[in-house]
């Protein structure tokens, strides 16, 4: 298992991973609050690979998990109430995780928390910081168990879905 840095090659993969969690929540598998062609798409992946801050999580060769990693703070977080200050320097932000739905139980998700948490440390921030939908209970329980603290809700429209209920989460390091 290794994580690196996404590459074009990588974008057919995590479209694939985007379209499976999309079938999953589509057939009551699963409750993540995504709409399929809306968010996320293969647009999303393609952009993160222009940006170079897709990261993918390979097992044996097959992408089976990938995250946004940078330190770019949506426009919903001014809304929210953090505890800790930090320079923007300082903090930051995992975005969009998902693990195959095919594989999940597998670790991969806390595995690639792990893999951010050290990426942060190495680029001196001492805040972490992240969101999910309100209705994504599975995402919600594991970053309260790997220590994540839900600071607030943001009502708005995000990533072009109506009505979202925004759970920010954070966690200091510093």
């Amino acid at each position: 298992m290794k994580i690196r840095k996404a590459t074009e090659n990588d974008i057919d993969s995590i479209a694939k991973i985007y379209e499976a969690i999309h079938d999953e929540e589509e057939n009551g598998r699963a409750v993540i609050g995504w709409i399929r062609n809306v968010y996320p798409t293969e647009k999303t992946a393609e952009d993160g690979v222009k940006r170079g801050d897709l990261f993918v999580l390979e097992d044996e060769g097959a992408v089976v998990a990938a995250a946004v990693i940078n330190q770019i703070q949506v426009a919903e977080y001014r809304y929210a109430s953090w505890k800790h200050s930090a320079d923007d320097s300082e903090v930051m932000v995992l975005h969009a995780l998902v693990v195959d739905p095919h594989h999940k139980g597998s670790g991969y998700g806390k595995a690639f928390v792990a893999f951010y948490e050290n990426y942060a440390k190495e680029h001196h921030c001492v805040a972490l910081r992240m969101d999910t939908n309100v209705r994504n209970a599975r995402a919600r329980n594991l970053y309260h168990n790997l220590g994540y603290e839900e600071i607030g809700i943001v009502s708005c429209e995000f990533n072009g879905i109506p009505d979202v209920q925004l759970v920010c989460l954070e966690k200091y390091i510093g």
